[in-house]
């Protein structure tokens, strides 16, 4: 028993080793291409494998992000006029999300001009994934945006929106309860996670039972990747179970 679950941290750690040295080059090696051919430095502002260097790309362009701020791949931001996409502390852009500052619609028709507006992404919001977040839309802080929905209009702070066009769905607080609610009711499906970029507090932290409640959930790392890290997994069950 003990050689297979060696064999395991082998295959694991292995990979892990592979992973972090290719990583390295990859990243680097990407990185110079950008800075060689600016159309592969806005392919690689979504598809770039590292997301501290994406978001590095999009500052390169002028977009304004601010700290601890999570981009997920596929994330386009208005190629023409990047300078005018705030994202505020703590944002999260879901993947394949578009945000837009410009509308060239009426130029294309007809002797038009261009219409640019700044459009800014609040604290500690969520954009989610496939959704669309127009010209010179704000969204407010702590707020959200249900993935693949189309956000036309100012979204008030801790307010979720969702649909197309986007309209409110619930709030913040709500949604606080009803998570909670479903975690009780089923906990095998979620698993406990602390996110590196999540915001300090909220507003409605006094609404976060379930901690003291002893909700019993999935503990972290207990996912499944289809990797070879799962030989990780199964490596330390078989210790635990041993024990």
């Amino acid at each position: 028993m003990d050689l297979k679950r060696y064999y395991f941290y082998a295959r694991g750690y292995s990979f892990l080793g592979r992973h972090l040295v290719a990583g390295k080059i990859v990243d680097k090696t990407l990185e110079v291409l950008a800075f060689l051919d600016y159309r592969l430095h806005i392919l690689l502002c979504l598809w770039h494998p590292d997301m501290e260097t994406r978001i590095k790309l999009l500052r390169k362009r002028g977009v304004q992000i601010g700290d601890n701020v999570f981009v997920d791949y596929g994330v386009f931001i208005d190629i023409s006029h990047p300078g005018n996409v705030i994202i505020e502390d703590y944002a999260l852009l879901g993947y394949c999300c578009s945000i837009f500052s410009h509308d060239a619609a009426m130029n294309k028709f007809a002797d038009l001009p261009i219409k640019t507006s700044p459009t800014r992404i609040g604290y500690n919001c969520a954009i989610g994934p496939n959704s669309t977040v127009m010209p010179g839309v704000s969204i407010g802080k702590h707020a959200g945006v249900i993935a693949g929905s189309v956000a036309s209009k100012d979204v008030p702070d801790g307010v979720l929106v969702g649909g197309v066009p986007a309209k409110p769905v619930t709030t913040q607080a709500e949604l606080f309860v009803k998570w909670q609610e479903d975690m009780k009711a089923h906990p095998e499906y979620y698993f406990d996670s602390q996110h590196p970029k999540r915001a300090p507090s909220t507003p409605w932290d006094n609404l976060l039972t379930w901690r003291k409640e002893g909700v019993k959930i999935q503990p972290p790392g207990s996912s499944r990747t289809g990797t070879p890290f799962d030989y990780l997994l199964d490596a330390r069950q078989m210790k635990k179970d041993q024990e």
